[in-house]
């Protein structure tokens, strides 16, 4: 192996290391921002009703067709919902949701920064996937 090849090598190894730190990362923040959201949530919910059996009732629930409008609601300034807990609920189920979903944009944005394009191309499929799920 010349010296060329063991420095791209080195190199990718390193970046593959810096790709699964990132992604660690990711993982991380995501699972403990939706559990501090729902934990929060519960417990303003709980001090709120008196207790923690939430039931089928119009102001704690946000509709829309997808996920992607469920966001979209969420976040405009006319959601219904109003109930700061539930939608702090909604907001811990949504962050967990979309966590592997940044997983995995991150590790198209790396792969074809690499031109891996074996792994690219499946990575792509999986986002592909990822996203025709949230569409229905």
């Amino acid at each position: 192996m010349s010296r060329k090849d063991a420095r791209n090598a080195k190199d990718a190894k390193g970046g593959l290391a810096g790709l699964e730190a990132m992604i660690s990362y990711i993982l991380i923040t995501g699972v403990v921002a939706s559990l501090v959201l729902e934990a929060v949530g519960l417990f303003l919910f709980h001090r709120e009703y008196g207790t923690l059996a939430i039931s089928y009732d119009r102001r704690l629930v946000l509709y829309a067709h997808d996920f992607f409008n469920f966001l979209g609601r969420f976040f405009s300034a006319h959601a219904p919902g109003g109930d700061s807990a539930a939608r702090l609920m909604a907001l811990g189920m949504a962050i967990l949701i979309l966590t592997p979903y940044a997983r995995t944009v991150l590790s198209v944005v790396y792969f074809a920064s690499r031109k891996d394009f074996t792994y690219l191309a499946v990575t792509l499929f999986v986002l592909i996937v990822l996203t025709a799920s949230m569409l229905r």
